[in-house]
Formats: C-alpha cells, structure tokens, sequence
C-alpha cells in the first residue's frame, strides 16, 4: 500500500497546486476571463449607452442567459435597478470604473452605480434626471437593453411641438412697460389648448384598491348570512365607479372577482402598479354583536421590523447608496422609504376619518395601528379601512345595500380628492 500512497498524493497535490495558480491568475492570461459558474458581466460592444433623440439606451452584456430581474423606482430620484444573480463583473468593466463604484451616465441617465449583492450576485442602479422616464427593458441572447425616456429641460417632444405652434407672448422694453402694460393685451392660449398641455405634463394618481379575502377565505360571515368578502367587493366596485367618473385618477382592483389573492401578491400588485396610495377594505367581526361602525387601520411601529423582513425575502428594490457597504442592503432600503410613507399614511387616514363621520358610524379611537400585511409596503401609502361589524345587526344590514355602500365610498373618494390636492403629481 505504501509503495501507491506517495504518487498519489503527488497527484493530489499538484492538481490543487494548478487550481490556486488558476485562481490567483497566475495561469490565466490577463485578458481572459476566470472560467467560473458566474455570469460575467461586461460592457456590450465598447458601448455602455446609446442616444438617439429623447431616448437613452443601456446596454449590459451577460455571459449566461439568465435573465436580471429589473425595477423603475419613481420619485424625486427616479432611477432602475438591475439586478443580476451569479454574477460578476469583467476585468475589462472593473478598470474602466477606475476603482469607483459608479460609471458617468449619458443623455437621460446621469450615473451607473453597481456592487456586490450578497455572495454571489451583482446589483446595477441607474440614476436618472428628474424628467428622465423609464420606458421598456429586454433580455435576447444575453444582452439587456434598458430604454428611457428623456427631453432636456424637461420638456417632452410632444409639449415641445405643442408650444410651437402656440401665439409667442410679445415683450415691451422695461422702461415701457409701466407706461403701456395696461393697454397692450397679451397673447393668451385657447382654453381647448392650454388643456391639452397640462395633459402632457401631469400623471394622474394611482389608486390600488384592495377587497380583503375572496375565494377560499371568505372573511366575516353575519347572523344575516351576508358574507365578508362580497360585500367589500361591491364597495370596491362602488369606490372604483366614483373615482373613474371624477377623471381624475388610475384606479385598479387586486380582485375584481370571487378569487383568494395572497397577501404578499395583493402588495406587488400596487408596487407594480406604481400605487400612490393603497386602500384596503374589509368588514369586521367579534364575538358580541354590540360593537359597530367604522374604523381605519394604519402601520403599527412595532409591526415595521416585518417590512425588512419581506423586502429582503421578496427582493424589494427601494432607495440605497450602493457604496456603503457595511450595513445589510435590505435594512438601507427600508429605513429610507418608510419614515416617509408612514407619514402619508397617517396623514390620509387624518383626512378620511373625519369624511367617514358624515356617512357612517365610526367605531371609538377610529384609528388603529396593526401590523396588517397589506400594510407593510414601505414606498406604498396604506390604510386599511373596516366599513363596520357583520356582527352587529345594524352594520350587516346597512353594509348589505348598495345605497349604504355608495354614501361610503363617497366618503372615501372625498377623503381622496383632499389628500391629492394637497400634493403635485407629475
């Protein structure tokens, strides 16, 4: 046995030998990528971005085809996060960024940042100036191609064309102008037109409405028999009729049928949709039939740890500075979005308490703090609105008649047109 022992671990020895040489680079030409199970990612044809007219592309070429998963983060930092997992950047991506963890942006995108995202993956965050919009992405062939949208001052070619042909404003001399101002009209757009420019320059609000339960979970059930589930739906319904009457808003339902939504899918939902404000209904139960009236719910402070956890388990992207590198991402993210929006939060459910009040019973200390999941969103303003007791006879009855419904929702849609007056929207 001996006489086999010593070649053996010759062998052995010599084969992790060539391994750390390989690793270390002693093996590998310098201009050869390290063969790895990572995807390596590099600069597509010498061309990091490319501009024609008011859009932006951002190319980023992958040596395995797995495809990043990629977000529009809005706000007044608006930016696109693109993240690749089992991935790594080239040697040739490393030295063009000098050390630095960013590259300088081109046309709409002002910066590239990028940095190690745990173990094995790789997180890009393309910043973008204010008026930059994020219009598509693709994935072929290992290629991502990433599309913005941006007119310099802030003007769109559509506005830009718009004001054109609009009358130009003539302008005296200063020193005329107290002597003449009075006299000489000025030039004023057509109110048809002057309406089609604010069209081009405002978004109107998103509004996510959730009706709690369906399908397999049929929420409250009353003495009546009237089931939890379908009664919010018609208020829903109902919430959704008056809001896309005003004009004024982009409304849409996690469910518009019978059908269970889960929690976590009920939240990505209005993240997707870009919601501006999120709107939960539902309609409570106790055991004793005394209590009734409505009620609102906000996010409790001890219920906000959840939040961290789920941005991490379901990889929410929200705001970080992809340099520091000392403190987990998940908690960065977090704790910079959700100060903010609690703050909305808490300031909607201010102003639909005292609507709700005209049309409804409200239960006392009406508002309420919970850690309800679909309160967790941190960059998603969110109440979660109890429209009464299916408990209570009274409340079971009311909240069973489309007349009741409707004065309710009327509430809310009030309580709307209030919060968002009091904000700008682009």
């Amino acid at each position: 046995m001996a006489l086999f022992l010593f070649p053996i671990h010759i062998f052995v020895f010599a084969r992790r030998a060539a391994l750390a040489l390989l690793l270390f680079g002693i093996m590998a030409p310098s201009n050869i990528a390290l063969a790895t199970d990572s995807s390596v990612i590099s600069i597509y044809k010498d061309d990091l971005y490319a501009s024609q007219g008011d859009r932006t592309r951002l190319f980023l070429k992958a040596s395995e085809s797995n495809a990043p998963n990629v977000f529009f983060i809005k706000g007044d930092k608006p930016r696109i996060v693109i993240d690749f997992k089992g991935a790594e950047l080239s040697r040739a991506f490393s030295a063009l960024s000098q050390g630095k963890a960013y590259l300088p942006g081109a046309g709409g995108i002002t910066k590239l940042r990028f940095a190690p995202r745990g173990q094995r993956d790789m997180r890009f965050v393309a910043d973008l100036e204010q008026d930059a919009k994020y219009l598509s992405h693709s994935f072929d062939r290992g290629v991502l191609e990433v599309v913005v949208d941006y007119a310099r001052g802030g003007q769109s070619a559509g506005l830009q064309a718009a004001r054109a042909d609009a009358m130009p404003i003539p302008r005296l001399k200063p020193g005329l102008y107290a002597q003449n101002h009075d006299i000489i009209p000025t030039p004023r757009l057509k109110a048809s037109r002057r309406k089609n420019l604010v069209k081009l320059v405002t978004r109107k609000p998103v509004i996510v409405i959730d009706p709690g339960h369906g399908g397999r979970d049929p929420g409250a059930i009353g003495a009546a028999r009237v089931v939890e589930e379908h009664v919010v739906l018609k208020a829903a319904m109902e919430l959704r009729r008056q809001l896309q009457a005003s004009g004024k808003y982009k409304i849409v339902l996690t469910r518009t049928n019978d059908t269970y939504i889960d929690h976590d899918k009920r939240v990505l939902i209005a993240r997707k949709a870009g919601a501006d404000l999120f709107i939960s209904l539902h309609a409570d139960s106790l055991a004793s039939s005394s209590a009734r009236g409505a009620s609102v719910y906000t996010l409790s402070s001890r219920a906000e740890a959840r939040t961290h956890k789920i941005v991490s388990v379901q990889n929410w992207v929200l705001d970080v500075d992809l340099t520091t590198t000392s403190d987990p991402v998940s908690n960065i993210l977090v704790d910079l979005a959700q100060r903010k929006t609690l703050t909305k939060s808490e300031n909607f459910s201010k102003i639909l308490i005292p609507e709700l009040k005209e049309s409804s019973r409200l239960l006392a200390n009406t508002h309420r703090r919970a850690g309800y999941y679909v309160l967790l969103a941190p960059d998603v303003p969110a109440v979660l609105l109890e429209l009464g007791f299916l408990s209570n006879p009274q409340d079971e009855k009311l909240l069973n008649t489309a007349a009741h419904r409707k004065k309710l929702m009327g509430s809310v849609a009030r309580a709307i047109d209030t919060y968002f007056a009091q904000k700008s929207f682009k």
